[in-house]
């Protein structure tokens, strides 16, 4: 079949042809559309810092992290002479709260960041 829509002798288009081909640069344009989000995607991702990278793995696996522990240390009283036990529960303790602590952190950064991230969207028309 023919690419473009021709017009025979008559002076009228070849409908399937031109169909074909609009449908044809509907997929191109999708196409390029998607390659462009993923670049864009991927640029995120590499530019991403180590800090930005960690802070959202805590985010999401802290609290595992701290059942983890709290449950590992129960565990452990069992094998644990009764004389350790309380420098045990201190360095648990410790690590806890210091999990805790860069969770509070992570999430006060957040709204920040997050603030800034919409203003800069308001200002490029993105949001209302």
């Amino acid at each position: 079949m023919v690419d473009k829509p021709m017009v025979d002798n008559k002076g009228y288009i070849d409908v399937q042809s031109a169909l074909k081909l609009k449908e044809a640069e509907g997929r191109v344009e999708v196409d390029k559309l998607n390659a462009e989000s993923d670049a864009k995607f991927r640029e995120l991702l590499i530019r991403e810092s180590a800090k930005e990278t960690a802070s959202k793995h805590l985010a999401k696996f802290a609290g595992f992290y701290l059942t983890f522990l709290v449950c590992t240390f129960i565990f452990s009283i069992q094998f644990v002479p009764e004389t350790s036990i309380a420098v045990v529960a201190g360095l648990i303790t410790l690590v806890v709260t210091n999990l805790s602590t860069i969770l509070k952190g992570i999430v006060e950064n957040g709204d920040q960041k997050e603030e800034e991230l919409h203003e800069e969207a308001r200002k490029r028309g993105f949001m209302k």
